[in-house]
């Protein structure tokens, strides 16, 4: 799922509106494109989609069964806050998984998608000071390296719950904490070693290291509010 990248104006498949409507829009989920702090714009989504309101409100009703968007004051939706509770289980949930997903896809991702990363990493890391654009570009990267570990295990189920813990994780309200980006950028590094190097311990434990630091900066800055 390719992150931030051509995220602009999209031409939907030509089966169904509705199911090109839910896959975008769940990518603008993953990429915070659907902000926390304000409600869903149906007019603006359906110009973006250039679709009609019909099939965006059954993509939107999609979102809201699955517990992603919720009814705010007034009616409208909006994208539905997690409690501290429900993401630090996530985050132990996602901890195991993810790091066992890492061991089964060490030596099976493909080594040009992971030079890929690589290149992406160093342009990331070239870049000028921090931005709007910086930050969608990283959460591209990462979104592109969980994914790539996700498809190499070959085992669908794991996939698919790593994608919904992952949707669930975002949905925490409270913003992302400032990282130094040298710092998130050698946890990808170590990880894509691990994976291009087969080694499956090391890549657990890359893999560990890179979702505790995000529980430990959010738990430091809850405590700092």
């Amino acid at each position: 799922m390719g992150g931030a990248e051509g995220l602009g104006r999209v031409l939907l498949p030509e089966g169904s509106m509705a199911d090109g409507a839910y896959a975008h829009l769940h990518e603008m989920l993953l990429t915070h494109r659907l902000p926390h702090d304000a409600p869903v714009s149906e007019r603006n989504l359906a110009a973006e989609l250039d679709i009609s309101r019909t099939p965006l409100r059954e993509a939107l009703r999609r979102l809201e069964g699955e517990g992603l968007l919720e009814r705010l004051p007034g009616g409208v939706l909006g994208v539905r806050r997690i409690t501290v509770g429900e993401f630090l289980e996530i985050q132990q949930l996602r901890r195991l998984l993810e790091g066992e997903a890492a061991v089964q896809a060490a030596g099976r991702v493909d080594q040009g998608l992971l030079r890929g990363l690589r290149a992406r990493i160093a342009s990331l890391l070239a870049s000028s000071r921090p931005s709007p654009a910086q930050q969608q570009d990283r959460l591209a990267i990462d979104l592109a390296l969980h994914r790539a570990i996700a498809a190499a295990t070959t085992n669908a189920t794991l996939a698919r719950l790593l994608e919904d813990l992952r949707r669930r994780m975002l949905l925490f309200a409270t913003p992302r904490p400032a990282e130094r980006l040298e710092d998130v950028c050698a946890q990808y590094e170590a990880i894509i070693d691990a994976l291009a190097g087969a080694d499956p311990e090391a890549a657990r434990s890359a893999m560990t290291r890179h979702v505790d630091a995000l529980r430990t900066g959010i738990l430091r800055h809850l405590a700092a509010l």
